[in-house]
């Protein structure tokens, strides 16, 4: 229960840094699978180029509110983590993300693509976009200590 409190206390007064990670978050996402992944993404599903009366926002909101959740627990948690563990450097913290990606979120993403069939490929790209967020948001987090 103490670890829930100071959860909820480093919430209240780190808001701006969680912000900026979701920001931040999406910024990337936008750059990843826009003009530096975008292609290679849609041609591993199977996706043509949408036509602009089919692009919804209502078709893409509970994708972006997961993301939002998503985030927003990740930084909460990193950064309550980067309190207790007081890192010394930008390096010591994008090694903590590092670790923390590996089991939660690449060896999901291994699984779960090996089980369906995907191109490893199509693995790398998605699980290299998550790493680069949890660094960001890592250091966005390290910057506001």
């Amino acid at each position: 229960m103490t670890h829930l409190l100071a959860l909820t206390s480093y919430i209240d007064t780190h808001v701006m840094s969680i912000v900026l990670s979701i920001l931040a978050s999406f910024v990337l996402g936008f750059i990843w699978y826009g003009p530096l992944f975008g292609a290679q993404w849609m041609a591993y599903n199977n996706i043509t180029k949408p036509k602009k009366e089919d692009m919804k926002f209502s078709m893409m909101l509970p994708g972006i509110s997961a993301s939002i959740v998503a985030v927003f627990v990740q930084s909460a948690v990193l950064g309550r983590m980067f309190e207790i563990m007081q890192p010394d450097s930008i390096g010591q913290v994008l090694l903590i993300a590092t670790i923390l990606w590996l089991p939660f979120t690449a060896l999901t993403i291994v699984n779960s693509y090996a089980w369906s069939g995907k191109r490893i490929g199509h693995m790398s790209l998605e699980a290299g976009y998550y790493l680069v967020s949890i660094w960001t948001t890592a250091a966005i987090l390290y910057a506001t200590l």
